[in-house]
């Protein structure tokens, strides 16, 4: 069961870590800079859990 809410970005450093990680195609990067499109996310928290910085985090 996925969580309620949505992913955000805030303060991605360019790691690269989460490149790929998502099978939705919800995860892109625009400069290097991860986004989300909520339109294809759904909640299974991959890209959370990869991101060493805490950049991606789920809000409800």
């Amino acid at each position: 069961m996925s969580p309620d809410g949505f992913i955000t970005v805030i303060g991605c450093r360019k790691c690269g870590k989460c490149d790929g990680v998502c099978e939705t195609g919800a995860l892109y990067h625009v400069d290097g800079l991860a986004m989300i499109n909520h339109e294809k996310c759904n909640l299974c928290m991959k890209c959370v859990n990869i991101c060493p910085n805490k950049a991606l985090k789920l809000l409800d």
